[in-house]
């Protein structure tokens, strides 16, 4: 499976102290799987939405909007894409009240995050600060874009939608990664391939530069990061009855092996639907599109060689392939 260096890799990339700006820049966009889940067997081709400029009025589908679970796929830096979610999130304020739930926020911090939301709620001063939120809910300005997350928690502030937290913080992760224990639960019928292709995706989303055993570790982490996301979205589905809008990167929404696969297992007869974000590769023999319910592209955003730059914080050339 060739490395493609013009397309962002499959950045599982958990080892936080060395690659969070890295991760974070590449929204996880991974090569294809041969292996499907059973339930997904039946699954349809998805379809592929035009590349998206400014002008165009994308709509999100019926079946996007029906969804108890609705997650919106990202390329962390592309600001062209933000703007299309943000188009969507406005879409999606037509239709009703939901829970906007965010990967770029704690779960550990959503009790200041609560704090934070009923501070900025009986305020009316126009200095009342959505940065405040952020902070709160442990948002990382050094990893993250603030410019581009700003107008979402905004809006949903304005709007009075609840804001959920839902990934693990830097320090849970660094204490899977230390940890020299078990390795995470797995799924429910998660097969070899699956756990296979996993591995191979944070080895080439490295750029095969780290050792094997930090590779198992952080294929662990990677699912119990998933699983504790799945397992927020399901709890505030459950507690509110209303329905849940997830913003994170396209990774974390591949139906074959990140969220939605623990929400299938945690709500089975909850409606999920995944619509991802994602640039446009070179390379035409990958197929991305093909892990969720749809796709849509938008132009690449100019980055730097993130293997460039792991390499050097690594310090060392790259191993030979396993």
């Amino acid at each position: 499976m060739s490395v493609n260096r013009w397309v962002p890799r499959a950045v599982v990339c958990v080892l936080w102290w060395l690659c969070v700006p890295w991760a974070q820049a590449q929204g996880m966009a991974p090569p294809a799987i041969q292996n499907m889940l059973q339930h997904l067997s039946a699954v349809p081709a998805p379809e592929v939405i035009p590349a998206y400029a400014p002008e165009q009025k994308t709509l999100l589908p019926a079946a996007a909007r029906q969804a108890d679970y609705l997650l919106l796929g990202e390329v962390h830096d592309n600001a062209a894409g933000h703007a299309l979610r943000l188009h969507w999130l406005q879409q999606l304020g037509n239709t009703g009240a939901r829970v906007l739930a965010m990967e770029q926020l704690d779960q550990d911090r959503q009790d200041a995050l609560d704090r934070a939301v009923r501070i900025w709620q009986a305020s009316s001063a126009p200095e009342r600060s959505v940065r405040a939120v952020a902070v709160a809910a442990g948002f990382d300005f050094k990893g993250w874009k603030w410019n581009l997350y700003e107008p979402v928690l905004n809006w949903a502030l304005d709007h009075e939608w609840p804001i959920a937290a839902t990934n693990l913080s830097r320090q849970r992760m660094g204490a899977l990664m230390q940890a020299s224990g078990e390795a995470s639960p797995e799924p429910q019928q998660w097969s070899d391939a699956q756990r296979q292709t996993l591995l191979q995706e944070v080895r080439e989303g490295h750029c095969n530069l780290l050792p094997e055993d930090q590779v198992a570790r952080m294929a662990s982490a990677q699912r119990a990061r998933d699983a504790t996301m799945a397992q927020v979205l399901v709890q505030w589905h459950h507690d509110t009855g209303l329905p849940v809008v997830f913003f994170a990167g396209n990774g974390h929404l591949r139906n074959d092996l990140a969220v939605p696969v623990w929400l299938h297992q945690l709500d089975p007869q909850a409606k999920v639907y995944t619509l991802a974000v994602l640039e446009r590769p070179r390379n035409e023999a990958t197929q991305p599109e093909q892990h969720y319910d749809q796709a849509l592209w938008v132009e690449p955003q100019a980055r730097p060689d993130p293997c460039v730059a792991l390499r050097q914080r690594l310090g060392h050339s790259p191993p030979k392939a396993p």
